[in-house]
């Protein structure tokens, strides 16, 4: 009996011990070994690389609706274009260019709200408002800020400023007038009468119009502005037609010629006020850029203009470079238009900016800025519109001059290129067609 006794007391020393075992590794937070469970292998893969993009932000501010926005359509397009072309270059090496396009209702004030939203959105290089109207409401925040403004169609002489954030890719009103001058001469005109819009563009021009007479020797004769609001240009555009038909209805002759400074809608309602004026509807018309090859001015018109032999000018490219007919044939592509002025001026102004970034490998603004002035000055840039060289004023320095005109075909008032104007030789050459217009 000893003996069992003794057993069962080792026994059950043995349970407790085991017991007491499995507590401790229970507290400690270890469990009991059990065989292992063998998971099943992935089959092995080829390791990726990817690489990252840089993306470079343009932006582009137009008039898509108001007075100029069968313009800006076309500007626009022209930018998505050299978009198009810049990734399509450089996408493989690993950058990625994205354009924001704000509408600016051709309002400076406007304008300006539209640049502090792509201010907001990290874009430091903007395509400009086309005209000076909207680019002197952009223009205080971008030099405060650092934003690079190119502008495909300001031309204000009051806007040409030494270290400033604004750029031109075409000539100033200064080189714009020198034409109209060419033009006043080889017609032979003496008198001369102005109709402007009362906006940064029309005093401007009016501005150069004004030492132009006194270099070249013809009269200012009568001169009236209009306010170009939408609500006032309806009534005030006509006061002006007829404050200067009774100022002039003793000088209207082979000698004189009505210079018009207008935009689209305003300059249909100045339009139709001279084809129903006794005095003015016998003138001679003088155009200029910001009526040049206008859809709704021909529309609207286009029989006073034809009438008046209008002879106008716009800032144009060559069009006999290889680079111009190359974007001729993209543009009619994908935009299924002519591609006329702004449009070879826009796509060169995102292009080259492009260019810029993807050369420098940065769209910080003041190495963007440094770079433009340097290619400038260089003429390291050539597209669309020619090698594009800028003044100390960082305007085009270089711009070519196309006149145009109106014309009845098919009985249909149809616009007609009639001339070109060399700036540094301050010359015309006629077309074939546009000879009559100055000596028929």
């Amino acid at each position: 009996m000893t003996s069992k006794k003794n057993l069962y007391i080792i026994v059950g020393v043995v349970v407790v011990i085991i017991l007491a075992i499995i507590g401790i590794l229970l507290a400690s937070g270890q469990k009991p070994q059990t065989s292992p469970t063998v998971q099943p292998t992935a089959p092995p893969t080829t390791p990726t690389t990817t690489t990252a993009q840089k993306v470079f932000k343009l932006g582009a501010l137009l008039p898509l609706t108001g007075g100029f926005s069968s313009y800006a359509k076309l500007a626009q397009c022209a930018a998505e274009l050299a978009i198009d072309d810049l990734n399509a270059k450089y996408g493989s090496k690993g950058y990625k260019f994205e354009l924001y396009v704000e509408d600016t209702q051709l309002d400076p004030n406007i304008a300006l709200q539209k640049l502090q939203a792509l201010y907001a959105k990290g874009v430091r290089a903007v395509h400009a408002g086309l005209t000076s109207r909207e680019a002197s409401g952009e223009k205080p925040f971008a030099d405060q800020n650092k934003i690079i403004l190119f502008s495909a169609w300001s031309t204000s002489s009051l806007l040409a400023i030494p270290n400033d954030w604004l750029y031109r890719i075409v000539g100033t009103d200064a080189k714009q007038i020198r034409a109209i001058g060419a033009i006043l001469k080889e017609l032979g005109v003496k008198n001369v009468a102005l109709i402007y819009r009362k906006d940064t563009y029309g005093e401007g021009l009016y501005l150069e119009l004004q030492k132009e007479a006194a270099r070249r020797g013809f009269k200012l004769v009568s001169v009236a502005a209009y306010d170009p609001d939408p609500k006032a240009f309806p009534q005030a555009a006509p006061e002006a037609v007829r404050k200067i038909s009774s100022e002039v209805k003793d000088l209207v002759g082979p000698d004189f010629a009505l210079v018009i400074v207008s935009f689209e809608d305003d300059g249909a309602v100045v339009l139709k006020t001279i084809a129903q004026d006794p005095v003015l509807s016998k003138a001679r018309l003088i155009g200029t850029e910001g009526m040049a090859y206008s859809p709704i001015l021909l529309q609207e018109g286009g029989d006073v203009m034809a009438k008046g032999k209008i002879i106008g000018t716009a800032n144009w490219a060559i069009p006999t470079t290889p680079e111009y007919q190359e974007f001729y044939k993209k543009f009619k592509a994908k935009c299924g238009a002519e591609p006329i002025t702004p449009a070879p001026q826009s796509y060169d102004i995102i292009k080259m900016l492009g260019e810029i970034m993807a050369t420098i490998g940065t769209d910080d603004p003041d190495k963007v800025r440094a770079t433009l002035e340097q290619w400038g000055k260089q003429g390291t840039y050539k597209g669309a519109t020619g090698v594009v060289l800028l003044d100390e004023n960082g305007d085009r320095a270089n711009p070519s001059f196309i006149l145009w005109s109106v014309a009845i075909k098919d009985g249909k008032p149809t616009y007609i290129d009639v001339g070109y104007y060399n700036y540094d030789k301050d010359s015309i050459e006629f077309t074939e067609e546009g000879k009559q217009y100055f000596y028929g």
